[in-house]
């Protein structure tokens, strides 16, 4: 399982594990290497994923390499993050967006 406040890549036993089984609070960000947004937003996420001590899980997923989480969750665009909570959607945020925005719905959400 991976460490709390760190941003992390995804893997198929962390998603079954802790976001569906466990339904830990988490945060998704979906992007793909390709993606110039995505690989700022990804950036962004490290160091914002190290501001906040809760019990926040922080995953980026590829969606090249987890097409299937991502169709779980219907992503059409990149970058899109989902914050969930005992198995539930708190927030969606779709695009490109400051971090600024990111800390007040983390903070809002959990």
């Amino acid at each position: 399982m991976t460490a709390l406040n760190t941003y992390k890549e995804i893997t198929k036993i962390a998603f079954q594990k802790t976001v569906i089984q466990e339904q830990a609070p988490s945060i998704l960000v979906f992007g793909a290497e390709w993606s110039g947004n995505a690989e700022i937003m990804n950036s962004m996420m490290n160091r914002v994923s190290k501001e906040f001590n809760n019990n926040t899980h922080f995953f980026k997923v590829d969606i090249d390499k987890y097409p299937e989480i991502a169709t779980f969750f219907n992503i059409k665009t990149i970058p899109t993050i989902i914050m969930l909570k005992k198995g539930e959607v708190l927030d969606l945020i779709r695009g490109f967006t400051s971090a600024n925005k990111i800390r007040k719905k983390i903070k809002t959400n959990y």
